[in-house]
């Protein structure tokens, strides 16, 4: 069986792997239809921590059942399933208080972390009826891919940040992740979004997606060129970046109800507890911070930490009622199956996000390449 596998940090291969089997009566053997790389995947081969050996990558996935162990009860061989991204840990005590982190810190972050991925001929997922999703009749298929993670992280973002009817909302990065959020903060009520991004294909997109009911007003924060506004301290803009100095201009210094951070870099974290509200506003991030050229090796030796900057000032020293937070996506059956619900009842199309496409498993490695090198929004290959 052809599968492709992180080799080692930064290297990735095509090898022959024996056919899994079904390990337990709560799991199911897919074989891959339609898949889709992600800048997790990139996150994975290029910045993360040590995984077993001969790991198979990939968690974007629709696939066919082939086989379900003697327990599962709500899925047959031959049906095309929607597969979450995160697959919650069922089997632990308290995975209904934290899906994520149940047992084991990251333990719903399994197929291509923990355990071998969708980028294989046939894999093996635990818990058949609670990480599987039936595929609303007549979604275009993908859409259906889009949901599996993007728009369930997408989705993850607005909620965890609270947004709300009538709000006015900073989404930081609008690759695939950022665009989803765009969606799920206008399906929340927000009145007006600030979309942060610089590419140009993406910034059409999030333009789409403004109407009489929600506008979507793009902030391209390599040509943004904004002054402090009069009247604030020099500190309530810590990173000096034009983009706070504009946002906090829009909304006549108030700042935003949330910021959704979904891309950018260690900087823009700062930026977003700058820019957004005394008193309830909400930080939420679903970004992955790599770590810092040269900051592993001090950390082993005791000399530094790999860290995000709080500025002080905009903290209120400690006293400025702002809540941050940090998540994972959502993942198993219940939530994709809301999300694939709220997408069709609403008519929305994340598959535009789908800017290339291959055919073949044996065009995985490739696609990863342009997603680390964003030749593409989001990729889809048909196995």
């Amino acid at each position: 069986m052809r599968a492709l596998v992180l080799r080692g940090r930064g290297e990735i291969a095509y090898v022959e792997k024996p056919e899994p089997k079904l390990l337990s009566p709560h799991g199911a053997l897919l074989r891959p239809k339609l898949i889709s790389p992600c800048t997790s995947d990139v996150h994975t081969i290029w910045q993360g921590s040590p995984k077993k050996p001969e790991l198979t990558l990939g968690h974007e996935c629709l696939a066919e059942i082939i086989e379900v162990g003697g327990a599962v009860r709500d899925f047959r061989p031959g049906e095309l399933v929607a597969v979450s991204a995160v697959t919650p840990d069922w089997s632990q005590p308290d995975v209904f208080k934290n899906y994520a982190h149940a047992g084991y810190n990251f333990s719903a972050h399994m197929l291509g972390k923990s355990i071998d991925g969708a980028f294989q001929e046939l894999f093996y997922l635990p818990y058949a009826d609670r990480n599987l999703a039936r595929i609303p009749e007549g979604m275009d298929l993908l859409d259906a891919l889009m949901a599996v993670d993007v728009c369930q992280t997408g989705f993850t973002a607005a909620e965890e940040g609270e947004v709300r009817k009538g709000q006015e909302i900073a989404v930081l990065g609008i690759g695939a992740i950022g665009l989803s959020a765009i969606l799920a903060a206008r399906h929340y009520g927000a009145k007006r979004i600030f979309a942060v991004g610089s590419r140009r294909e993406n910034a059409e997109i999030a333009k789409s997606f403004s109407d009489e009911h929600c506008q979507v007003e793009l902030i391209d924060y390599k040509s943004c060129v904004s002054a402090l506004p009069e009247g604030l301290h020099p500190l309530a803009n810590s990173t000096g970046s034009p983009v706070v100095n504009e946002i906090l201009k829009r909304t006549s210094l108030r700042g935003v109800d949330s910021v959704l951070l979904c891309g950018g870099d260690a900087k823009s974290f700062p930026m977003a507890v700058d820019m957004v509200k005394y008193g309830t506003g909400i930080v939420s991030n679903v970004m992955y911070f790599g770590a810092e050229p040269g900051r592993e090796k001090l950390q082993e030796e005791h000399r530094g930490i790999d860290a995000l900057e709080i500025p002080k000032f905009s903290i209120g020293r400690g006293m400025a009622g702002k809540t941050l937070r940090f998540s994972l996506s959502k993942g198993g059956r219940e939530n994709l199956e809301r999300i694939l619900h709220i997408l069709t009842t609403e008519r929305l199309h994340p598959g535009c996000f789908v800017t290339k496409q291959y055919q073949g498993l044996d065009k995985t490695a490739e696609a990863i390449y342009d997603m680390k090198e964003r030749r593409a929004i989001k990729i889809a290959i048909s196995v």
